[in-house]
């Protein structure tokens, strides 16, 4: 059983903790430098276990949403929650926007944390093998943490060396110079890395595979792209696909099995526990996507359960969002991914003829007109109608900003109650499928579309319900990069990854326009490719520190 300790070096650090039977012994160990604990072998893998810990931060938090989710084309704000400016692209997205901070300051702590880590190893006496396993994943970190502020901020100061004390120089270092940085720390990484690790979570030689894969195929967009920036990441992906132990599971909801989270579609995925000593925040993912479905009907009450739960309604689904998922009875993803129907759960102010267990809320695909609401209330008494069906915009059952199908993705039953917020789902950064799926983009890109169409045509098969499954498959000839990203939508929706996929792909600006109707599709500009530098940044920088354009 690992011990873990908290400490007080000059650097403090957060430690995150991996398996269950790891537990937290609180000892303070004061009187030691930097110097001589971290070149401790305790240190040290204390060193390396922080530097997992900012992820929290990223992954399954609202702030993460936020950056990720919201204004895209398939996510719009929710009726609740005070960062509305996130889909809106207006005024109030500044440079004193919380979000921006939030990963600005995490993430450079955790860079920070990595550089100590490396630049102590040398004198920390302890077998080769396991340092540089242990080396492998923290240059893995860093490069993950830089690749996520440079993509979200452009040109930022990089820094391979450990900073202590105060200091108030920085400078905007070249995207292309900081790729070159993150491309060096994966290469180290995938040499250093086991297959496995003992500890689930932990990054392995597949999970740095696929994030260099992830970096190559970005950077075959961007001006300073190399010749075979593409067909390398296809090659790596191709590794992943075939030369280790990963699978599709039989069904698409079997990766989210909560009482399954490692199963073999999992490549990499953030660390969360049930104890709450250890869980900090927790991953709050069963939060967000959440409508007010307790103010629409009498009879419905908050449950512990996982159709039910506590709402804070923040990411809503775009018409498109639903719309993309037709046919419904050919691709099951809709069905199986979404909830759009909740029953009556209490006694107290159940309409006349209703019970307990009958319809309450149903936000129906299907057109409707009185004829049909008349029919189906007829049925369902007191059911409160509404439908996302593209036909009834104009409609009063046109589905409610506090009222739509939630995605069942990031139902969370393990929490002890039901307002308890921190939730113990692990957070999937790297699955399988989404490794198919950039396999396809990047062989698309590399004109290769015959060899691309077979990984889509693996994902689609798998949504199909039992039968459909020669018409869920397309040709070469009907795959392009905006199919793609349809498909991206439809497997990957509520994951973290759809802000970062449209901004890669040069498709943002065009598909919010086109897809997310709210003061967004007026607001976006092509500045808003990159973040605001935060505020803290610029007035704590010596001679300041250059503002992107447009903010």
């Amino acid at each position: 059983m690992k011990r873990f300790k908290y400490f007080i070096p000059v650097l403090v650090l957060g430690i995150l903790f991996f398996a269950s039977c790891d537990i937290l012994e609180e000892e303070v160990v004061s009187g030691v430098t930097s110097d001589t604990f971290y070149s401790t072998p305790e240190g040290f893998a204390d060193a390396v276990d922080a530097s997992y810990q900012p992820l929290r931060s990223y992954y399954g938090s609202e702030h993460g949403g936020n950056l990720t989710a919201m204004g895209t084309d398939i996510i719009t704000n929710g009726g609740h929650g005070g960062y509305h400016y996130m889909n809106n692209y207006d005024a109030e997205l500044n440079s004193e926007s919380s979000p921006f901070w939030s990963l600005w300051s995490n993430f450079y702590q955790a860079i920070n944390t990595t550089n100590a880590a490396i630049s102590r190893a040398q004198n920390v006496d302890m077998p080769e093998e396991e340092k540089n396993t242990k080396l492998g994943e923290v240059h893995f970190l860093r490069a993950h943490y830089y690749f996520l502020l440079v993509e979200h901020f452009g040109a930022v100061h990089l820094t391979l060396e450990e900073t202590e004390g105060v200091e108030t120089e920085a400078e905007r270092n070249p995207e292309d110079v900081i790729y070159e940085a993150i491309i060096s720390d994966l290469e180290f990484a995938i040499q250093n890395l086991p297959t496995q690790q003992e500890e689930f979570g932990r990054v392995t030689e597949p999970a740095a595979k696929n994030m260099l894969g992830v970096v190559l195929l970005t950077r075959g967009y961007k001006d300073f792209a190399q010749p075979d920036d593409f067909s390398r990441a296809a090659g790596l992906f191709r590794e992943i696909i075939n030369n280790y132990n990963f699978v599709l599971l039989d069904d698409v909801m079997d990766p989210f099995d909560h009482d399954n989270e490692q199963n073999a579609e999992v490549i990499w995925s953030v660390q969360y526990t049930q104890d709450p000593l250890l869980n900090g925040d927790g991953n709050r993912s069963h939060l967000h996507y959440r409508p007010w479905y307790e103010v629409f009907n009498d009879g419905l009450i908050r449950a512990n359960d996982p159709g039910y739960g506590r709402p804070w309604i923040r990411f809503r689904p775009t018409q498109f969002a639903m719309e993309n998922y037709r046919p419904l009875d050919v691709d099951s993803r809709y069905k199986k991914f979404f909830q759009d129907v909740w029953y009556y759960n209490d006694e107290g102010g159940l309409p006349s003829g209703a019970a307990v267990g009958d319809t309450a809320i149903w936000v129906t695909d299907q057109f409707l007109t009185q004829e049909k609401v008349d029919e189906l209330s007829s049925n369902l008494p007191g059911v409160n109608l509404m439908t996302w069906n593209k036909d009834n915009e104009d409609d009063p059952w046109y589905w409610h900003i506090n009222m739509f199908p939630m995605i069942k993705k990031v139902n969370d039953w393990k929490r002890p109650s039901t307002n308890y917020a921190n939730g113990s789902r692990d957070y999937i950064v790297y699955r399988l499928a989404d490794t198919y799926l950039m396999t396809a983009e990047a062989l698309l890109q590399d004109g290769r579309p015959e060899e691309a169409v077979e990984y889509v045509n693996a994902i689609r098969t798998r949504a199909a319900w039992p039968g459909m499954e020669n018409e869920m498959m397309i040709t070469a000839g009907e795959l392009d990069l905006d199919f793609i990203l349809d498909e991206r939508a439809r497997e990957l929706y509520a994951e973290q990854k759809r802000w970062l996929d449209l901004k890669r792909t040069r498709k943002l600006v065009d598909r919010v326009q086109m897809y997310n109707p709210t003061e967004a599709q007026q607001n976006i500009q092509d500045y808003h490719m990159l973040r605001p530098i935060p505020a803290n940044q610029i007035t704590r920088t010596q001679a300041g520190y250059q503002q992107n354009p447009g903010y």
